[in-house]
């Protein structure tokens, strides 16, 4: 399943002709997955999907997987924010499966790791910015110390969120929760 999943992710990174129509093909015929509410045995199949549909230029399965199965939802957001972790580098230890998402206290993973790598990936990327911008105040919200840890940061942060709040095309809910994180970090120089 991890293998599959990893597989049809990847994928959606070729443009071909050929390969894009078959990962398009393929995703949406595992969208049942995105109409979930919150954490389920599904959820990182139904991530996995909603960001390679995004990356085909189809946002809106991502924003419908952020409202209905990561926000509002305690593990769901903590899955979300342990999936970032491990591909980030801020959880040091490889993991034979899902289980480690689950993770509700969210241990054994550097938060200001997960910080530096989404605020170096949190840019106009199309399609992509609400997830950075919902994992972003996520992070933030549950470590609330973190605009005090994050040093240099601060000011390329504030700046990144500064300009997506200026003239991205990001929703509603992404708008609120990064004018939340640019707020935190303008008021803690």
């Amino acid at each position: 399943m991890l293998l599959h999943r990893q597989a049809l992710y990847l994928a959606s990174y070729d443009g071909g002709p050929d390969s894009a129509a078959w990962t398009a093909h393929t995703l949406h015929r595992g969208r049942d997955v995105l109409v979930r509410r919150g954490w389920s045995p599904y959820w990182a199949g139904a991530r996995s999907t909603a960001t390679a549909l995004a990356r085909q230029g189809d946002p809106q399965p991502l924003l419908d997987f952020i409202d209905r199965a990561l926000a509002d939802d305690d593990t769901a957001e903590a899955a979300n924010l342990n999936y970032w972790a491990l591909w980030l580098g801020a959880l040091p230890v490889p993991q034979p499966d899902d289980a480690f998402m689950r993770d509700r206290e969210l241990s054994g993973w550097d938060p200001v790791t997960l910080l530096r790598g989404l605020a170096r990936s949190l840019h106009l990327a199309p399609n992509y910015a609400d997830l950075y911008a919902h994992s972003l105040w996520a992070l933030v919200s549950a470590f609330p110390w973190l605009p005090q840890a994050a040093g240099p940061l601060s000011g390329p942060l504030r700046e990144r969120t500064g300009q997506l709040l200026d003239g991205a095309a990001i929703s509603a809910r992404s708008r609120r929760e990064l004018a939340r994180v640019h707020y935190v970090f303008d008021h803690t120089r």
